[in-house]
Parts: structure tokens; sequence; C-alpha cells
């Protein structure tokens, strides 16, 4: 078996695949981020256009589309209105260079 085949990708629960497909969001992006902080579950929200980021069923972090795109090279996706409730830098898994 090949390795990509015995690591399990997370599971990404979304209903808005189109509209993150037409602003040019890549889903593989997410599943970099369960392989690099070891997430096994993202839940997207589209008031707040981010998903919170889950391990063994326990919510741990956020991260809205304009940061996973600025962490993999991209440019800001779309103007975010309404803000999630922002983890505290104690508390938070995902590291941002900016943070």
């Amino acid at each position: 078996m090949t390795e990509a085949k015995k690591r399990k990708s997370a599971e990404v629960v979304c209903t808005e695949k189109a509209y993150l497909g037409e602003k040019k969001f890549k889903f593989e992006w997410l599943q970099s981020l369960a392989e690099r902080y070891g997430f096994d579950k993202f839940e997207y929200l589209h008031k707040f256009r981010a998903f919170r980021c889950y391990r063994q069923n326990k919510h741990l972090d956020w991260i809205d589309i304009n940061n996973l795109s600025l962490i993999n090279g991209g440019r800001r996706l779309e103007e975010i209105r309404l803000k999630h409730q922002v983890v505290s830098p104690t508390r938070a898994v995902i590291q941002y260079p900016w943070r």
C-alpha cells in the first residue's frame, strides 16, 4: 500500500463548494493543513467564510479562506465582513507567520 493510501484524508463538511470554486479556493489546502497539524475534520461556516478545525471531534481552531490562501502563497480571496471569534494565540493550533 502506498504512503498516500495509508493516510486518511480529513473530512470536509461544506455545502458551498460551488461558491468556493468560483473564488478560486483549493480544497487541497485543507488536506495539507490536516497533515501539518493533525486535523481530521473541517466544517465550513459560510457566514464567516471560515472553516472550523477539529481533531478527535474537538474544535481547536478556525481558519478563514483568506488565511488559507495566504499561507499557500495566494492572495486574499474575498472581503470578509463577519469574523469568527479569534482563538487566543496561546491556545491556537495553527501558527501563522504574521501571528
